[in-house]
């Protein structure tokens, strides 16, 4: 629905200066009952006020809002609804004239002319109601459009964030290797390139199709598993309704990368990591299960920064339409993310 108001604001603008000509007609047209005369009045009222209120409530309350000038602006603000006050009553003198010329025949409407305090009181309680609606409008346009750039910035910021986390790691799996052997290092690094490949140009969508996402993790898997080799087992289920469904990109693999950070390494007995992901129109289940290490790891800036990232992310994709299940023991550490995508 936000989207949809910032992406048509110029469309409901248009309707709002609509909407108070339908008044000016609804309203006048009972007292004059002359349609002829209740369209040209209300028409001429509504083309004449419109490039005040709309400097108003554009430049001006844009400006006051940038400068933070609201002191200001409340001052242009009761100065251009006496002008619309004072474009009101010309009007009402200008057909209350025609009227008497006949031009038009009598009505009720226009004898407001002949009290003046009331006449006064009328078309400055008119201007002031007028301008008011259509900064208030404005404002909340303006604000839902900060507020999505706002959101924009901090997805891309929170992406930004976990891409040096990610190529370290790369970079220390390989380094390790490299010692070890050099044409076991190079394999990896051929399909490492690829998994970074990945991260660096998908990564900066905002959405991917599944497919891409869950080849995306499984080449990674894979390499985890050339990596470890024997010292840990990794089993997987992917139940994929619609392949070509948008979701963001590089949402679970901080999930399997702490995995197997933190699965018990031994060949004599071999950590378990347990991953399934299943995907339909209506919801995402993403669940990770490792066997824990009986060798407490020191956790790093960079695991807790991870987290915090996707927590975040999730926050602003999902706002109450997620839920993230963590559970820890001696033995295992388990973790579901549930997403509802209605």
């Amino acid at each position: 629905m936000n989207r949809d108001l910032t992406k048509n604001s110029h469309l409901i603008i248009s309707g709002y200066w609509i909407l108070i000509l339908g008044v000016f007609i609804i309203q006048v047209y009972p007292q004059t009952n002359s349609f002829s005369e209740t369209l040209l009045f209300s028409f001429c009222i509504t083309i004449s006020i419109y490039p005040v209120s709309t400097w108003l409530s554009g430049s001006l309350l844009m400006q006051a809002l940038n400068e933070k000038r609201l002191v200001q602006f409340g001052i242009f603000f009761i100065m251009l609804s006496i002008i619309v006050a004072g474009i009101f009553m010309l009007y009402l003198h200008l057909f209350s004239y025609l009227e008497s010329e006949q031009y038009f025949p009598p009505s009720e409407y226009f004898n407001i002319v002949s009290e003046p305090w009331l006449a006064t009181y009328s078309v400055l309680s008119a201007g002031m109601f007028i301008n008011l609606c259509i900064c208030g409008l404005r404002f909340l346009i303006e604000y839902i459009k900060s507020q999505k750039s706002l959101h924009e910035y901090q997805l891309q910021s929170l992406k930004h964030q976990v891409t040096p986390h990610f190529m370290f790691n790369v970079l220390n799996h390989i380094h390790v290797l490299m010692q070890e052997n050099v044409d076991h290092a190079s394999d990896l690094l051929i399909q490492y390139s690829d998994i970074l490949r990945y991260q660096l140009y998908k990564g900066n969508q905002e959405t991917v199709k599944v497919k891409e996402e869950v080849d995306f993790l499984k080449s990674f898997i894979e390499v985890e598993k050339l990596r470890w080799e024997e010292k840990v087992r990794v089993s997987t289920a992917w139940s994929i309704q619609n392949h070509a469904q948008e979701i963001p990109a590089l949402l679970f693999i901080i999930f399997i990368e702490n995995a197997f950070k933190y699965v018990r390494k031994d060949a004599s007995n071999p950590g378990c990591i347990d991953i399934q992901l299943s995907t339909s129109d209506e919801k995402i289940d993403f669940q990770i299960q490792n066997s824990a290490n009986t060798v407490q790891i020191q956790s790093t800036e960079s695991t807790g920064l991870g987290l915090k990232n996707i927590k975040g992310r999730l926050e602003i994709l999902f706002p109450k339409r997620h839920i993230l299940s963590i559970h820890k023991s001696d033995t295992d550490f388990r973790l579901r993310l549930t997403i509802n995508l209605r």
